[in-house]
C-alpha cells in the first residue's frame, strides 16, 4: 500500500500545510477506514464514496488522501469499480483557488518515491502538478462550516485541526452537522488537537491518538424531544460568550487608550531616547488595534486573536515599564 512508501509530501516553510505525512496514520486510514467503506459499498451493491474535508487550506492534504484512497481501491482488486468524490472546502477563498490549482514545488515533494511521483503528478520544470486522474475525482469550494449547509451521505469526514478555532457552541454545533452529513457507521476524522466535546452520544472513537470517530446513531424520539431544550441552550450559552468577549474587548480598548497616552508622554519626556523604545513597543500596539478591527470584522476565531492580542499587550506594557524603571 501507499502508506509503505509515501513519505513527508510538504512545504518547507509551514509545518501546518503539509500532505499526510505519517506512516502510521496513512496506514490507519487505508486498512481500517477506506477498506471497511469500500467492503461495506460492494456489500451493498454501492460503486461510489463520497469524502468532505472541511478546512481543506492549500490542497495538500486533500490530493494525499485522494490518493490514499485510489491506492487502496486498487490493492484491494484491481478490477474493482468504485467511484469517489471528495468535496474539499475552507472558509479562505485563496486557499481554495492554490488547492485548485494543485501546483507545488519540487521541495514539497523530496521523499517522495519516483513511482507515486510519475503516477499522480506530472512534472514541470521546478515544480509539480496533480495529474487529472486525481484532480478529477475533486470538488473544491469555499465553505463556512460554521454557517453553510453541509454535505450530505458521506462516508468519512476529515477536519483535521480545525475546530479548536471555534468557540464551544459553535464546535458543537458543527460537530452535530458533521454527524447529520454522514451515513450510518460514517467516519469523522480530527486530528490530535481535534476533540468532539460534549457530544459523546453523536460519535464513538475508534483511535484516540488521532481522534478518529465513527458516527452513533440517535433515536428521533430523543433527539426530538431535546432538541429544544438544546436550541435554548446553546443559544443562551452562545450569548453568554458575546457578552464576555464584548466585555473583554472594551476592557481592551481602555488598556489601549491607557498605553496610548503612556506612550504619548513617554514621546514628549525622552523624545531623544523614544525611537529605542518604538522598537520595541510602538509596532505591538500597532498590532493590538488592527486585531481589534479584525475580531470587529470577524464572527470566528475571536479566541485566537484575543490571545495574540493579550500577549501583545502584555508585552507592550512590559516594556513600557522597564523603560520607565531604567530612565528612573
Amino acid at each position: 500500500m501507499l502508506s509503505q512508501n509515501l513519505q513527508d509530501l510538504k512545504q518547507p516553510s509551514s509545518g501546518a500545510e503539509e500532505f499526510l505525512r505519517n506512516n502510521e496514520l496513512a496506514d490507519l486510514i487505508q486498512k481500517q477506514i477506506f477498506a471497511t467503506i469500500i467492503k461495506k459499498k460492494l456489500d451493498l451493491s454501492e460503486s461510489e464514496m463520497k469524502i468532505w474535508i472541511a478546512g481543506c487550506s492549500t490542497g495538500q492534504e486533500v490530493y494525499c488522501l485522494a490518493i490514499l484512497l485510489k491506492e487502496t481501491i486498487e490493492s484491494m482488486d484491481e478490477n474493482l469499480e468504485m467511484e469517489f468524490k471528495i468535496y474539499a472546502t475552507d472558509l479562505d477563498y485563496d486557499s481554495v483557488k492554490i488547492a485548485g490549482a494543485g501546483v507545488y514545488p519540487n521541495t514539497a515533494f523530496e521523499n517522495v518515491p519516483s513511482d507515486i511521483l510519475n503516477k499522480y503528478f506530472d512534472k514541470m520544470q521546478d515544480y509539480y502538478v496533480v495529474k487529472k486522474s486525481i484532480r478529477e475525482h475533486i470538488i473544491f469550494a469555499p465553505h463556512n462550516i460554521a454557517k453553510d449547509p453541509g454535505f450530505h451521505h458521506l462516508d468519512f469526514i476529515s477536519c483535521r485541526n480545525v475546530l479548536h478555532y471555534f468557540q464551544p457552541t459553535q464546535k458543537q454545533r458543527i460537530i452535530s452537522s458533521f454527524h447529520h452529513s454522514l451515513n450510518e457507521d460514517g467516519y469523522l476524522f480530527l486530528g490530535q488537537s481535534g476533540s468532539i466535546g460534549d457530544s459523546k452520544e453523536l460519535f464513538r472513537a475508534i483511535n484516540k491518538k488521532w481522534k478518529i470517530y465513527i458516527k452513533q446513531e440517535v433515536e428521533d424520539r430523543k433527539r426530538s424531544e431535546d432538541i429544544g431544550l438544546h436550541a435554548i441552550q446553546e443559544k443562551s450559552q452562545e450569548e453568554k460568550e458575546l457578552q464576555l468577549l464584548n466585555k473583554e474587548l472594551i476592557q481592551a480598548k481602555e488598556r489601549i487608550a491607557t498605553l496610548q497616552v503612556k506612550l504619548e508622554d513617554i514621546h514628549n519626556e525622552y523624545e531623544d531616547k523614544y525611537e529605542t523604545l518604538k522598537i520595541d513597543s510602538y509596532h505591538p500596539i500597532l498590532f493590538v488595534k488592527g486585531l481589534l478591527q479584525i475580531i470587529k470584522k470577524q464572527e470566528f476565531y475571536k479566541e485566537e486573536y484575543a490571545a495574540a492580542m493579550l500577549k501583545e499587550m502584555t508585552k507592550l506594557e512590559m516594556a513600557i515599564e522597564n523603560f520607565l524603571m531604567d530612565e528612573q
